[in-house]
């Protein structure tokens, strides 16, 4: 008779539990965002950071005191697709790409399958004669899984992944080799009987890449909908439009998995800290708390880059961008002031059509 185990399993890697993962660097390879061979895996918590920026407002605070999710609206606004065929990476130019690599050097890799598995059931693998393994991998909360292991005479049967959209909670049963292989450009023997990883293992890491059309498709999802709500006032009256009802779903969607886990600290006290699933659902649980808190999603009228600020009058995404623009501002009036006094204008006329004092005028010309 075959031997059943069941239990928790929790990713633990370079002694930190949660957070996130990242490598030291990355390469687009096949078209496919993967791990350079020899890269160093290492973990981290994007959330402290998004913690330090929660009560703070752009003007008050130098560049860079932006949220973390900032950094995927930024890097959306700056991507720029070739005309031709959806194919990636021909499809992005070779500067886009060299952004997106940038990014996931900070930050890491979306998490793209990780928001959109439920289970999986690998092949089973044969240990010794007439001796079979076959594992199973269950969403549980945050990053926790549920470990099902059968041991003994298992029967064969087929490797099988339940998946769903990342907008769309309909489960679909399909073969590893449908969805979740794509993940796992490296692997080379069958797709479908491949052992896969634990998911949230750094064996599981090491192996993961991300294809280009799954990271950009997911960014772009998620900045859309930040996009249609972020920039709204709060308690608007009435009735949401169909595309505002649409973006808040959408983000509903992303954050669903996002667990207030409680921990023990090294004093032995207990506290209490998100966990995602994903870096793809922690960007979607920050954005939804600042929307809670009234912090709109706005543009830089300089450079276009979207922003988020506590103040809905703010223009300018960082300092560097506010006098950037109050140059060309400036540069802009004195020409104007120069074709004035070309056409005669008095100096008292120009300082009323340019709007700056008289002496300062005086001073251009």
């Amino acid at each position: 008779m075959p031997k059943t185990m069941h239990r928790q399993a929790r990713a633990r890697a370079v002694g930190t539990v949660g957070g996130w993962w990242r490598f030291s660097l990355y390469e687009i390879r096949g078209g496919c965002i993967c791990p350079v061979s020899g890269a160093k895996l290492e973990w981290y918590d994007p959330w402290p950071e998004f913690h330090s920026t929660h009560s703070q407002t752009v003007g008050q605070l130098p560049a860079g005191s932006q949220p973390v999710y900032q950094s995927l609206m930024k890097l959306v606004h700056q991507l720029e697709y070739l005309p031709g065929q959806t194919r990636h990476p021909d499809h992005l130019s070779q500067p886009s790409q060299a952004l997106i690599l940038e990014r996931c050097q900070q930050y890491g890799l979306l998490g793209v399958l990780l928001s959109r598995w439920e289970a999986i059931s690998v092949a089973r693998q044969q240990k010794r004669a007439h001796h079979w393994i076959q594992r199973t991998y269950s969403r549980g909360f945050g990053q926790v899984i549920q470990f099902r292991e059968v041991i003994g005479d298992v029967s064969d049967r087929p490797a099988t992944a339940l998946v769903h959209d990342l907008n769309d909670l309909t489960l679909v049963e399909e073969t590893p080799g449908k969805t979740w292989s794509r993940f796992f450009p490296s692997v080379k023997q069958s797709k479908d009987t491949f052992p896969y990883p634990q998911p949230y293992s750094p064996e599981f890491f090491e192996l993961y890449g991300e294809p280009l059309l799954d990271f950009c498709d997911a960014a772009q999802l998620l900045v859309g909908a930040i996009s249609r709500l972020g920039g709204k006032a709060p308690n608007v009256k009435g009735e949401p439009k169909p595309a505002e009802a649409q973006a808040l779903n959408t983000i509903n969607l992303l954050r669903r998995s996002v667990t207030s886990v409680l921990d023990f600290e090294k004093d032995g006290s207990v506290r209490s800290r998100p966990e995602a699933p994903s870096l793809l659902a922690s960007f979607a649980e920050m954005f939804a708390q600042d929307l809670m808190y009234g912090r709109p999603t706005l543009q830089c009228i300089c450079c276009g880059t979207p922003f988020v600020s506590g103040a809905y009058q703010a223009l300018y995404c960082s300092v560097p961008c506010r006098l950037r623009e109050q140059k060309r501002r400036l540069r802009a009036q004195m020409k104007q002031a120069q074709n004035l006094r070309a056409q005669g204008k008095t100096l008292r006329q120009i300082a009323v059509s340019v709007s700056q004092p008289l002496a300062i005028v005086k001073g251009w010309l």
